[in-house]
């Protein structure tokens, strides 16, 4: 098989964990090996269907071993019964660093 560099490669991170309060909503990720001061990483919140927003987290050298953090009011949240939220980052020009999705509000279990 030969390396085709058109492809890029994924490697799997924990979904975030979302705290909620009443009037706001808490995402809460890992940091990501391999990303650089000054590296944005994207949260994205969807709807089923897949339209949402997406907001950036500009990465800065004394926050890059610690958990990010994203505090959104719910009134800023895509009107949507049920979001799907995961975040990401590229390491460099071929790989990909990408969240497991996160439902919110979470699943109700059987």
């Amino acid at each position: 098989m030969r390396y085709n560099p058109e492809l890029l490669e994924f490697e799997g991170l924990p979904a975030a964990v979302i705290t909620e309060t009443e009037d706001q909503l808490t995402i809460t990720a890992p940091p990501i090996c391999g990303v650089d001061d000054g590296q944005e990483v994207v949260f994205f919140l969807r709807n089923p269907l897949g339209s949402g927003i997406a907001i950036y987290l500009t990465l800065k050298k004394a926050n890059l071993k610690k958990n990010m953090e994203v505090v959104l009011d719910k009134s800023q949240l895509p009107k949507s019964k049920e979001l799907h939220i995961d975040y990401g980052a590229y390491v460099n020009q071929r790989a990909v660093h990408r969240s497991a999705v996160t439902y919110f509000p979470a699943p109700a279990t059987a």
